[in-house]
């Protein structure tokens, strides 16, 4: 239940992003916004529940690096994608992010070649094509920009994974969001400042967005993984993007077409099929 409450959370986050859009929202400002918020709402969860949050230096070094950088190409990628193509092939074109990762595990040796992965790669590539082909009103940008906040996803999670062993995931992203919030207040002061002047809506949005779809996504997902595994926790992952389909459908009138319906299937499949199948060394 922990991760299936996680998935769902995280689903609703290019939703809430589009709402927040329609009330005057930028990127940066809901960015901004978006890892302060959780950072403090995770500092206090953490805190409750007697968490120590101290690190090393060099893993605050790290996580700075992560998340001063990392996150911050991933989610401005990601949140300016929204503003060009519609939210299910956003999200389905993001989760092919758990077949890049495994092969750029295979590409550095940390795991072994199989058939299950080589038809995973395949799937994946052909749910990738069918769910871009068909978009009406289709943006190239809008369509590299998701790719590349899949692929740097990849890259954030295959560093961050084989570094951070010995610290807490929910400590981790306690800091990764910290540094996240000082980047983009950084980028905003570099633009010129950050203008904040929103409506009660605007505010409601933001608000659901750090809290529900960062703050308690990850929390709920690190508490959950400990309980159920990774292979279970993948499988029930493949919720969030369902759920950013499903709700968008409803709330925006974004459908997928039946092409783009098969593509995110095999999407899906492919995604599965990693975290069935995945051998290690």
């Amino acid at each position: 239940m922990l991760v299936v409450i996680s998935a769902v959370s995280f689903g609703f986050m290019p939703v809430f992003a589009r709402l927040a859009y329609g009330e005057g929202v930028g990127v940066l400002e809901l960015l901004l916004v978006r890892f302060a918020l959780a950072f403090l709402v995770i500092g206090v969860l953490l805190r409750l529940t007697g968490r120590n949050l101290s690190a090393s230096k060099g893993q605050l070094l790290f996580l700075s690096a992560l998340g001063g950088i990392g996150y911050f190409l991933q989610a401005t990628l990601y949140f300016n994608s929204l503003l060009y193509i519609p939210v299910p092939a956003v999200a389905l074109i993001l989760y092919t992010y758990p077949v890049f990762v495994t092969f750029g595990s295979l590409a550095l040796g940390f795991e072994k070649a199989s058939a299950s992965l080589a038809l995973s790669l395949l799937l994946a590539l052909a749910g990738l094509y069918l769910v871009v082909t068909p978009i009406h009103g289709f943006v190239l940008i809008g369509f590299l920009m998701a790719l590349g906040a899949a692929v740097t996803y990849t890259v954030y999670i295959l560093v961050s994974t084989r570094v951070l062993k010995k610290l807490g995931g929910e400590v981790a992203s306690f800091w990764v969001m910290g540094s996240a919030a000082l980047s983009f207040t950084l980028y905003g002061l570099f633009k010129g400042g950050v203008r904040m002047a929103w409506g009660y809506g605007a505010w409601v949005w933001l608000i659901l967005i750090s809290v529900v779809s960062t703050a308690v996504a990850a929390t709920t997902f690190f508490q959950g993984l400990k309980l159920v595994g990774p292979s279970t926790s993948s499988i029930l992952s493949l919720i969030e993007p369902i759920t950013s389909v499903i709700a968008a459908s409803i709330l925006f009138d974004e459908f997928l077409s039946v092409y783009q319906l098969i593509g995110g299937l095999l999407v899906l499949l492919a995604a599965s099929i990693v975290a069935l199948f995945k051998p290690s060394k």
